[in-house]
């Protein structure tokens, strides 16, 4: 008897246990990013030595990302992973083809079904957590034109499919919130975030800014700010955190006095729309460098042309940022044709100590991005 109420109480405790462990289950799933809350802050674009690369690549898009990607992988160092998502061998073996003998390495992320050509808003790199946690790819809610368009569909795998490429030590969640990579700007205290995100949440994933802000800050692991007048852009595309609590923002006013001293037939060459240089869009600019530096950060302008369609940008802050012992090395966007201003951009990054190597990404300007549209840092030293 003694044996049986012993068995009996054990069961019963078992039970118990049991059901609490499904309630914590069932509540974690209803809170937002409850496997973030054990993992460690998202990844800084500018502080750390790279160390792992994404970027996705496929035959259709090869005309305008294929010369790209060859010029921007063969000035890669040694010691550089680049995990090249595509939807089959024969796009891999394509780009491996074009670039020819590299320093850095690639790596084949097969994943047997449509993709686009752009990594940067797929997902989000955060760092391990303290305790040896996995590093986590956080895909957002969805992507927009997911149910009408196969590519962006497959899109939304691409987190997936990575971590089950990357093994032990990655591993993939999804937000709750919709976002795109490129709507946030972090350094490593500071999340900047485009407008588009309390756009595409509020009312819908949340009630205010306030509680926004703040699902952001567990979500990221930084402190938030909220751009709440600036272009109508991915963070990316009009401001880059430059390090020891720099921010480098486009400025049109400086785009316009070099445009005025450019040849006319060679504006039609590097810029394909009608150049914005209303005091509308320069006030959305002004906006994001008073925001910037009421967070507390030094503003570095630098020459921007944003076009009359709000999406296409002759853009220098949309680069990748390697943080070398010597130096920081800056991969700069440049643009055929618009020489006064490759040179000028080049001058405002040199004044900040960084070595720049320049990617001619004039093939992207007419898809609406540039060189950080195209590469996800997966990992730094």
């Amino acid at each position: 008897m003694a044996r049986g109420r012993v068995s009996w109480r054990s069961r019963f405790l078992g039970i118990v246990l049991g059901l609490l462990g499904a309630a914590v289950v069932l509540a974690l799933v209803g809170t937002p990013w409850p496997v973030h809350s054990r993992g460690g802050p998202v990844l800084s674009e500018c502080d750390g030595a790279l160390r792992e690369l994404v970027i996705h690549y496929t035959l259709d898009a090869a005309p305008v990302t294929g010369a790209i990607f060859s010029e921007f992988l063969r000035q890669l160092k040694a010691g550089i992973d680049v995990h090249v998502v595509c939807p089959d061998r024969a796009a891999y073996d394509d780009l491996c083809g074009r670039a020819g003998t590299l320093r850095c390495r690639l790596w084949p992320v097969v994943v047997g079904h449509e993709i686009t050509g752009w990594s940067r808003d797929r997902w989000l790199a955060m760092m391990p957590g303290p305790s040896g946690e996995p590093r986590l790819l956080i895909s957002p809610r969805s992507e927009m034109g997911a149910d009408v368009w196969p590519a962006r569909r497959g899109d939304q795998e691409v987190g997936k499919d990575l971590a089950r490429h990357l093994g032990r030590g990655f591993a993939s969640a999804r937000s709750d919130l919709f976002f795109d990579g490129g709507d946030f700007m972090a350094d490593s205290e500071t999340v900047f975030v485009a407008p588009a995100v309390p756009a595409r949440n509020l009312h819908q994933t949340v009630d205010n800014n306030d509680q926004l802000s703040q699902q952001l800050k567990i979500l990221l692991g930084r402190h938030i700010v909220l751009l709440k007048d600036a272009p109508n852009h991915h963070a990316g595309m009009f401001m880059m955190t430059a390090g020891r609590r720099t921010v480098v923002v486009g400025d049109p006013a400086a785009g316009r006095r070099l445009w005025d001293t450019m040849d006319p037939n060679r504006r039609s060459t590097c810029f394909p729309q009608t150049p914005d240089f209303s005091d509308a869009t320069r006030e959305q600019f002004e906006s994001v460098a008073r925001a910037c530096a009421a967070a507390g950060y030094r503003v570095v302008r630098i020459p921007t042309v944003a076009g009359t369609d709000s999406r296409t940008y002759l853009t220098y802050v949309n680069v990748i940022i390697d943080e070398q012992p010597e130096r920081r090395v800056v991969y700069m966007p440049v643009y055929r044709g618009a020489d006064e201003m490759n040179r000028a951009a080049q001058k405002v990054w040199e004044s900040l100590g960084c070595e720049v190597r320049p990617v001619d990404c004039t093939a992207a300007m007419p898809h609406f991005g540039s060189l950080g549209c195209l590469v996800n840092v997966l990992r730094r030293n």
